[in-house]
């Protein structure tokens, strides 16, 4: 019976190259980390940052890293620096915000690298976040 689980596997290896398995195996893909955003007020700045990552790759830093949020109250507004994304403002109005954060990250761009030009398993990922305005 083990032999039927396994069968897939080697399949695997046979179809694709080892490099390819092992590295999506791993995962390396572009991150946002998990964060409950703290509770804001119409009447007071908000300020949250985020930093953006791709895990099980070293060399995160060797990438561009673009993003774009959707869902953000009005009197706020997002600022990237690098890769930690900021949000931030005065917010206008109250309720339960859902915002969802895209990224992108393209690369890597460093000397040497033009050689692996595959090295995720995916370029882009998005998380969604709840901040509560009172």
């Amino acid at each position: 019976m083990k032999i039927f689980k396994v069968l897939p596997l080697l399949l695997c290896f046979m179809l694709l190259s080892c490099d390819d398995v092992f590295e999506c195996m791993i995962g390396r893909n572009p991150s946002l980390p998990n964060k409950q955003f703290p509770i804001g007020t119409t009447e007071g700045y908000y300020y949250v940052d985020l930093s953006a990552e791709i895990k099980n790759e070293p060399r995160d830093n060797d990438y561009d890293y673009y993003f774009h949020v959707e869902g953000l109250p009005l009197g706020m507004d997002y600022f990237v620096n690098y890769r930690t994304i900021s949000l931030e403002g005065t917010p206008e109005e109250t309720g339960v915000f859902e915002i969802t954060i895209y990224l992108d990250v393209d690369g890597p761009f460093r000397n040497n690298f033009d050689d692996d030009p595959d090295l995720l398993c995916n370029y882009s990922t998005s998380k969604s976040y709840t901040l509560v305005i009172e």
